[in-house]
């Protein structure tokens, strides 16, 4: 009993350092990939449109009734990218 109670004060700050680490660790951030900017349409193969230079000069409006306006894919490829939603709407060229 008594090599345990010596050893305490050690545990205690063990843990307490691997504590503070932990507390301390910087989030790790996803670097972007995706470059393009798409809006589903149906007549394409992939159901997608390519909308990246009327995006630049805004040429367009999502009037928000729509599941997806703007969206982005991670590797810029509708049939393989993950898919984040820029913007929900119905997407309307200008």
């Amino acid at each position: 009993m008594k090599s345990i109670a010596k050893m305490l004060p050690a545990l205690g700050l063990v843990f307490g350092a691997t504590l503070a680490m932990a507390m301390n660790m910087p989030t790790l951030e996803v670097e972007k990939t995706a470059t393009k900017v798409w809006t589903p349409d149906a007549s394409l193969p992939n159901g997608y449109r390519d909308i990246t230079t009327l995006e630049i000069g805004e040429d367009y409006d999502c009037n928000g009734t729509g599941p997806e306006c703007r969206v982005e894919f991670s590797n810029d490829n509708p049939a393989t990218g993950i898919k984040n939603v820029l913007q929900s709407g119905v997407f309307t060229e200008m």
